[in-house]
């Protein structure tokens, strides 16, 4: 009974995110970010919450793992990213089974910060990097490379890096047995 207790009130407090999202209510058709509300089935999903930053937070709604699942047992890995900053629309991603998630700061001069997202998947330390910027009420990716996550030298919040024609993703890769990290150029 608890559990529920938490979900009613997770949601209840979620109401205000705003977004494109697929809800059982509007049959698969995409929302506009008036109506969007985050929905929660208790049996099949878990709810991670990720704080940003002293005033944002992101909840991501993510199906409840299989026994034995290594990627095969489920049709669709999705999950769905919902903040608490009401002009921040859901950000939806496939083929993940979590994410970290962590503020870039404002690259473009916007004054919306940019996300950087690594998904979560079954194994190994290798996952991609993911920079993505609001435009038009709509996440877009501006960036994707690959990232090392066992290692702490570069953790997510740091993979931006500010360079002398304005900003860079690094990311990982591996040649002649050593690893090596890349930056590469951001454009928007």
């Amino acid at each position: 009974m608890k559990k529920y207790w938490v979900y009613l009130v997770l949601i209840a407090a979620l109401t205000g995110c705003k977004g494109k999202v697929k809800t059982e209510e509007n049959s698969g058709k995409e929302s506009d970010s008036s109506t969007a509300k985050m929905i929660v089935d208790p049996t099949k999903q878990v709810v991670d919450t990720i704080l940003l930053n002293k005033t944002d937070t992101a909840f991501v709604v993510k199906n409840k793992m299989i026994k034995d699942d290594i990627g095969d047992k489920q049709k669709q890995y999705i999950i769905q990213i919902f903040f608490t900053n009401e002009h921040w629309p859901v950000l939806i991603y496939k083929n993940a089974i979590g994410a970290d998630l962590a503020l870039a700061g404002d690259l473009n001069g916007d004054n919306q910060p940019e996300i950087l997202l690594r998904p979560e998947w079954f194994s190994s330390c290798w996952s991609s990097v993911n920079l993505f910027s609001l435009r038009n009420n709509e996440w877009k990716l501006i960036k994707k490379g690959s990232m090392y996550f066992c290692s702490d030298k570069y953790p997510l919040p740091k993979r931006v890096v500010k360079t002398d024609k304005g900003y860079g993703l690094l990311t990982d890769s591996l040649t002649d047995d050593k690893f090596i990290t890349l930056k590469k150029e951001i454009k928007f």
